[in-house]
Parts: C-alpha cells; sequence; structure tokens
C-alpha cells in the first residue's frame, strides 16, 4: 500500500513540473479565433487604389483587395473624405467575399479626379475612414 502511495505521489509531483513547464508556453500562444475574429490588419490587404479613364476628364475608381489568409472571409469597406470630384457607388460595401488567398477588384466609384493612387489615399486597417483626406477603411474581417 505504501509503494502505490509513493508512486502516486511521484506521478502527482511529474505532472505537476510537466505543467508548469507548459504553462508558459500556454501564454505565448495565439488567442483563439474568436478573440480575434474582427480583426483585419495582418489578414486583408489593400494592394492598390487606382483610377481608368474613360475618355476626357472622367475616371472610374477601383481599389484591389486581397485575403492573406489560407481561410474564406469577408469583409467591409468605408470610403470617406473624396471630395466633390468623386462620385462614390456606396461610402460603405458589408460582405465583400474573399477565397482563401484570393483578391478582388472592386469599382468603387467615378468622376473627375484624375489623381487617386496609393499615393494620395489613405488605407486604414481596423479604424474608422477619416474625412480629411481620401480614405479606404477595412474592417469587420471575419
Amino acid at each position: 500500500m505504501t509503494r502505490l502511495t509513493s508512486a502516486a505521489r511521484t506521478l502527482a509531483r511529474r505532472t505537476l513540473v510537466a505543467g508548469l513547464a507548459v504553462a508558459p508556453l500556454l501564454a505565448l500562444a495565439p488567442a483563439p479565433a474568436e478573440a480575434q475574429s474582427a480583426t483585419c490588419r495582418g489578414r486583408v490587404f489593400i494592394d492598390s487604389v487606382y483610377q481608368t479613364g474613360l475618355g476626357g476628364n472622367r475616371y472610374e475608381y477601383f481599389v484591389q483587395i486581397r485575403n492573406g489568409t489560407p481561410a474564406a472571409l469577408t469583409a467591409q469597406l468605408n470610403f470617406a473624405g473624396f471630395g466633390h470630384t468623386v462620385t462614390l457607388f456606396s461610402p460603405q460595401l458589408a460582405g465583400i467575399a474573399l477565397g482563401p488567398n484570393a483578391s478582388q477588384t472592386i469599382r468603387f466609384g467615378n468622376g473627375t479626379n484624375g489623381n487617386i493612387n496609393m499615393g494620395t489615399v489613405t488605407v486604414t486597417y481596423d479604424a474608422p475612414a477619416g474625412s480629411g483626406r481620401p480614405t479606404v477603411a477595412v474592417n469587420n474581417c471575419r
């Protein structure tokens, strides 16, 4: 009986020591997917914002969005600050479906501004679109 109790104590000590060794590693593990479900930064990328000419001083405006994960997800784009020379089709595009590691080009407006590009448009992630400068904001990635 004493021998069994001694073996049980030894096993309990080894389990406790192993548990203490693993605990710091668990603290470094990423949070569950549910906690990060709406985060876009590092998962979805705006690769390009550009215009194409329609002739004269008329342009169409496009944004290229890319899913950088191996899983399908949806995202929301918000547009603001483009001024009176750009007519947005909608200030918000919700539910943009992106396949695993896929990209999509989206036409978001038209107008007479021939200077819409990555240098003149601010891109933000997980933040509202600002109104001072043309901005494309990526939010609610699920």
